[in-house]
């Protein structure tokens, strides 16, 4: 009896062994608790990643979320690890109301970006986001090593590491650009002053140069921003501390500022329509369509977003030209430039796969990978030159292909070749664009002025951020718009109203925040 009751137990022990293999080997590749597994043993588990949609994507090219780019990542990275990419798109018009939502309901991706440092402050404040130090430590030594402590120092708040700076490589961020071939049919000069700008202008709408049957728009805007060259160089002389710590809309020069625009408008000068333009796709289509004459785009952008090639199919002969005509009191032609930093990458609190994403970025932060994902396959997207700097081929099936490629490495913001002098050349690669380019960075770097920036939070930045932006935007469109006649009232009523709803609370704490970083050196 004796033998058969321990004979039972073993075979008992070895069915149970047996169940329990199973159990475990089912639950290995679970997608909510599990680590990703090594080997393609057990499910993928999934990082989500977001991803700008800027209303860009080419006629016949996949969708954003099934890019070349994307399934390179898959490839290269994602498979090898047993990790699922999926890519979730955010408008960039909207991405920090979007992610604010999704944020707010645990809901993010697991690996998000953003430029807008008061965003990035909030989330930090609230305990939104994953510490990142011992992450980077284990999981990140690319990444440390490929954007380096200065740049790093960008993403810490109270002394933790809560962001990972993404780097970026032209500091320029705005330049002028013109239809030089409407100023040569016209005989002109390029402007060279804000005045002669207006002489232009005022050409461009008389005598409609491009043949627009009357739908010509001399100087295109956008709805809440590409106005900063204009606004910045109507500023008068102010301090160090005033230039920290006043809104802009309190600046001396600021209402002068508005005022031409206003008269730009009420001349039919300016985009009619920009009040209505919120995600910038009018302005996008008016450009390559040919009918705007003058306009300011970020550095480089009518390149890397084929406005410039689209123009040029479209309108045979057209030609865009840098130019520089905005001139302040001193003469000169000051403009804001970026920070080293680009955006702030951020892992959410809520987030399961944080080991993941800062693997997926330190794969990245390699130059090979970086190199495939800033220009795509040799011989399909482009080709090299003897320099050993890709040229990006000028193909439809190549537009298809590189439309976005800045937002899917976003380590990085710009062309980087590792060395300065290559690197300088591969953001000036297009052999049709090199001198546009050159000249667009050239003129952005011009008089450059660095934006404010603090070595602590602005809690009353935090508070009242997205108040006072929407509030910034609705004085823009309103007194651009009003009557001449209406316009110092407006003008003077909505501003108090601004420092009435937290733009007094945010300057008062901008200037004791300079005043204290002055009283550190």
């Amino acid at each position: 009896m004796a033998k058969k009751k321990s004979t039972f137990k073993k075979g008992s022990l070895t069915v149970m062994a047996a169940l329990l293999a199973g159990m475990l080997a089912a639950c290995g590749g679970d997608p909510e608790g599990g680590a990703a597994q090594d080997g393609g043993k057990g499910s993928p588990v999934t990082l989500k990643i977001e991803l700008f949609d800027r209303g860009n994507t080419p006629p016949g090219a996949p969708p954003l979320t099934e890019s070349f780019f994307v399934k390179y990542m898959q490839e290269k990275f994602g498979d090898p690890n047993n990790i699922k990419l999926e890519f979730v798109t955010v408008p960039r018009t909207e991405e920090v109301p979007k992610l604010n939502v999704l944020m707010a309901a645990n809901e993010a991706p697991d690996l998000i970006f953003t430029y807008s440092e008061p965003a990035v402050q909030n989330w930090v404040k609230q305990g939104g986001l994953t510490e990142l130090g011992d992450l980077l430590n284990e999981h990140g030594p690319n990444v440390k090593k490929y954007l380096g402590d200065e740049l790093l120092n960008y993403g810490r708040f109270s002394g933790k590491q809560y962001t990972i700076p993404a780097k970026r490589i032209i500091l320029a961020s705005q330049t002028p650009i013109i239809r030089k071939d409407w100023l040569d049919k016209l005989g002109l000069q390029p402007p060279a002053t804000t005045d002669e700008l207006y002489t232009v202008l005022k050409a461009f709408k008389e005598k409609d140069p491009g043949g627009t049957g009357g739908k010509v728009i001399p100087y295109g805007i956008k709805y809440n921003n590409n106005l900063d060259p204009l606004v910045r160089t109507f500023w008068t002389k102010m301090s160090e501390e005033e230039y920290y710590s006043l809104p802009d809309l309190m600046k001396p020069g600021n209402k002068e500022a508005y005022r031409f625009l206003n008269k730009l408008y009420n001349e039919g000068l300016i985009s009619p329509d920009f009040a209505l333009d919120k995600d910038g796709k009018k302005f996008q289509a008016d450009l390559v369509n040919g009918k705007v004459g003058f306009t300011v785009t970020n550095t480089n952008e009518p390149v890397y977003m084929a406005y410039y090639s689209t123009l040029q199919k479209n309108v045979p002969g057209a030609t865009l030209l840098p130019v520089d005509p905005f001139t302040n009191y001193e003469g000169k032609h000051v403009k804001a430039t970026y920070h080293k930093l680009s955006a702030h990458i951020m892992i959410p609190k809520s987030s399961k796969r944080a080991v993941e994403a800062v693997k997926f970025l330190n794969w990245m932060a390699d130059y090979k990978v970086i190199f495939d994902l800033q220009n795509g396959t040799e011989g399909v997207t482009y080709k090299l030159g003897e320099d050993g700097i890709p040229v990006i081929l000028d193909t439809e099936e190549a537009k298809r292909v590189m439309y976005n490629y800045l937002d899917y490495s976003m380590l990085i913001n710009g062309k980087d070749m590792g060395d300065p002098d290559k690197t300088l050349k591969a953001n000036a690669a297009d052999p049709r664009y090199k001198d546009f380019t050159m000249d667009s960075i050239r003129i952005g770097e011009t008089d450059g002025q660095l934006p404010p920036r603090f070595d602590r939070p602005i809690e009353a930045q935090i508070k009242y951020n997205q108040t006072l932006a929407d509030k910034g935007v609705e004085i823009l469109v309103k007194t651009v718009t009003a009557k001449p006649a209406d316009f110092d009232k407006l003008y003077d009523d909505m501003v108090a109203e601004y420092m009435k709803i937290g733009g007094r609370e945010v300057m008062e704490e901008q200037k004791k925040a300079y005043q204290e970083m002055k009283a550190k050196k």
